[in-house]
């Protein structure tokens, strides 16, 4: 059990503020052509949305379904129980287990979450450390918008070296004080509210870099003492994501009302059933697809999830046949194609390069809708360049995405292949490097979202 303000688990490697991914790891040639099952990762999506939701409330809630549920996950529940949630660990016989630095996401089997309602958040003793989860950043950032006291938020040196203008923006709108103790618009950042101690009805936001702002203010909306409202400025990306965070909150109370470009925001009582089951990662499933086409695997996929709570990733089951596989109910493998395909991922960003290295190991095509892939944990346009270079790939950059030429084989790297602390490139490295060898840095990197995604590939042998 950890206690709301206990810190236990906080000197895991985000809380002491060590970049996971700076370390190599010899990656050797893999055994090709195996029969596998891939069990999908829980969705980190729906898992941190309803960890804070969940944070909120003034019940108890049981969260199953989350085991092995990655690093950024962690992030989201150690900075809740720092501002005073109690969160337990049950494993699968239902029991309560104790947790400390030795521990894993393996371990237990559910969070039970003790709501503390609207306002019954406590002062952390310490800064909150959101470690490489932008997610948690932005839902945090907002949510600590409404407490009079003032908190401190940091994050690994990757989240410190993202320029996140559009958040603190919208939160200094809302007549916070917020301090850069760095570099303006950059973690680490000190901020005390309360927001909207003077009468503010509007906030603009700019959603066309990201759609977590739009889901923080959302998922904040609880706090609010009047009706605001957001007006969204520029084309919207990840519609799917903050249509997420939408009908959860309307599902557990909200009336959160789109009209136009303006979303309503309203005061409400967070009200979520005893048990919420998570459902999983479905973008995962681009690595098991990659490691069909790149070494010669039929998978056993294990988890898929609906099409509602697929966010925008179904379109890796819809667009299979064109990049050349075989999906038949759980069984995947690679027949090989040589005709290109043209992907449009603005709602599946995440998607870029384990999708880019498909397409060019199979018969290319065009990835577009990809402008605001540049703002995640790297440049993911040019870290997916990169990493197809260092194979001996290549591809064009186009005016919103990629050009990749078919049929291209990887090869061994002369160099060491960094994945620029970026987890999605990393597991995309990590394939590849299975295929020809290589020294990859990044070790750890996968852990962010998907813990057994290298025991997969290491059982194997």
């Amino acid at each position: 059990m950890l206690m709301g303000n206990e810190d236990k688990t906080s000197s895991s490697r985000q809380l002491h503020n060590i970049s996971i991914g700076d370390e190599l790891i010899s990656v050797g040639i893999k055994v090709h052509n195996k029969s596998m099952k891939w069990q999908l990762p829980p969705s980190k999506s729906h898992a941190i949305r309803s960890l804070i939701l969940a944070s909120q409330s003034d019940s108890i809630t049981t969260i199953t379904g989350i085991a092995d549920c990655g690093d950024d996950v962690t992030s989201m529940k150690e900075c809740l129980i720092q501002l005073g949630v109690l969160i337990e660990h049950i494993d699968s016989s239902g029991q309560i287990i104790e947790m400390d630095i030795e521990s894993d996401n393996s371990e237990f089997e559910s969070l039970r979450i003790h709501g503390v309602g609207k306002n019954g958040f406590s002062k952390p003793e310490g800064l909150l450390n959101v470690g490489n989860s932008g997610t948690t950043l932005r839902l945090i950032a907002v949510l600590c918008s409404r407490f009079s006291f003032t908190v401190t938020i940091d994050g690994d040196e990757t989240l410190r070296n993202r320029d996140t203008e559009v958040l603190w923006d919208s939160i200094k709108q809302a007549g916070v004080d917020v301090s850069f103790l760095n570099l303006e618009n950059r973690l680490p950042v000190k901020m005390k509210g309360p927001w909207f101690s003077k009468i503010i009805e509007q906030i603009n936001l700019d959603v066309s870099k990201s759609s977590q702002p739009l889901s923080a203010w959302m998922i904040a909306s609880s706090g609010l003492e009047r009706m605001i409202e957001i007006n969204r400025i520029g084309t919207s990306v990840s519609n799917r994501h903050w249509n997420l965070s939408l009908r959860m909150c309307n599902q557990y109370g909200s009336r959160i009302i789109l009209d136009g470009s303006k979303v309503k925001l309203s005061p409400w009582n967070v009200e979520l059933p005893k048990i919420v089951e998570i459902p999983k990662d479905a973008s995962m499933a681009s690595f098991a697809m990659l490691a069909c086409s790149c070494l010669g695997h039929e998978v056993e996929l294990i988890g898929w999830p609906n099409e509602e709570d697929s966010i925008g990733h179904e379109i890796l089951k819809n667009k299979s046949k064109q990049l050349g596989f075989s999906w038949q109910n759980k069984k995947i493998k690679f027949i090989g194609t040589h005709s290109s395909i043209e992907v449009d991922i603005t709602d599946s960003n995440d998607l870029i390069t384990p999708l880019s290295v498909i397409m060019a190991i199979g018969g290319g095509g065009v990835i577009k809708g990809a402008l605001h892939t540049s703002f995640k944990e790297s440049n993911r346009i040019l870290s997916t360049q990169s990493l197809l270079k260092s194979f001996g790939m290549n591809c064009q950059i186009t005016n919103d995405g990629i050009s990749i030429p078919g049929g291209q084989k990887p090869t061994a790297p002369n160099e060491i292949v960094d994945c620029f602390g970026d987890h999605r490139i990393f597991m995309s490295a990590y394939i590849l490097a299975s295929k020809v060898g290589a020294n990859v840095r990044g070790k750890g990197l996968h852990k962010v979202a998907d813990e057994l995604f290298i025991e997969r590939f290491e059982s194997e042998d």
